[in-house]
């Protein structure tokens, strides 16, 4: 007689699912899919919408949101589409929605990157350092917020330029326009060394890939009921 799976079994067979599979079968009703899809994605889609929103806490509400609004939207999403740049899309859309209807206010970006970037042991090269961290905070700085989300998907996520035309609504001719401009304004305010770090491609999730906002376990993790 056959072994019925364990929990640990079915939780294997999900972290070994590609993520349009898991898309198909959240689609199908699966909430466990789905949460295994906010698992996968949480970290790097907190980061991506920290580069658009002034704080830590619009930037972890606006992508409890972005689940929550993928969740209700799955009968939308088409298994062709990579899910991740899907996803980006809802977030930035909810992102622009959120600057649109936004008082204006002090930024506290400086602060948001330290929080999101020295977390303890980042598995990427772009939050290991000081270096790094700096450099992100004089991006909050100098760069618009689609020269700094350019930059992130690009270094950080590894994303390639169609990926980021589509997350941003853009051309990919506007794309590689966006990360020439980035990455000149950021040379003229760095010194070679760093200018050089500043264009080197890391592994995809670098900084996002630790856990956002101020604790390593969040208990604001969107829940699908």
């Amino acid at each position: 007689m056959r072994t019925p799976p364990t929990h640990r079994d079915e939780s294997t067979a999900l972290r070994d699912t590609s993520s349009q599979e898991l898309a198909e079968q959240a689609r199908a009703g699966s909430k466990a899919a789905f949460a295994e899809l906010v698992a996968r994605y949480e970290a790097p889609l907190f980061s991506f919408l920290l580069m658009r929103v002034r704080t830590t806490e619009d930037a972890e509400e606006l992508t409890q949101d972005a689940f929550l609004r993928a969740w209700s939207k799955l009968e939308l999403y088409r298994s062709e589409w990579k899910f991740s740049t899907w996803l980006f899309t809802l977030a930035r859309h909810l992102a622009a929605s959120r600057h649109r209807s936004a008082p204006p206010q002090p930024s506290g970006g400086e602060e948001a990157y330290e929080q999101a970037c020295l977390q303890p042991d980042p598995p990427g090269a772009l939050a290991d350092t000081e270096e790094r961290a700096n450099l992100w905070s004089l991006a909050e700085r100098v760069l618009t917020p689609d020269q700094r989300s350019a930059l992130w998907l690009r270094y950080a996520e590894d994303r390639t330029v169609p990926e980021i035309a589509q997350i941003l609504g853009r051309s990919t001719t506007a794309v590689r326009v966006l990360l020439f401009r980035a990455r000149a304004s950021l040379g003229r305010h760095l010194d070679p060394a760093s200018t050089a770090a500043a264009a080197r491609p890391v592994s995809s999730g670098a900084c996002g890939a630790s856990t956002p906002g101020r604790s390593s376990n969040p208990s604001s993790r969107p829940t699908v009921s």
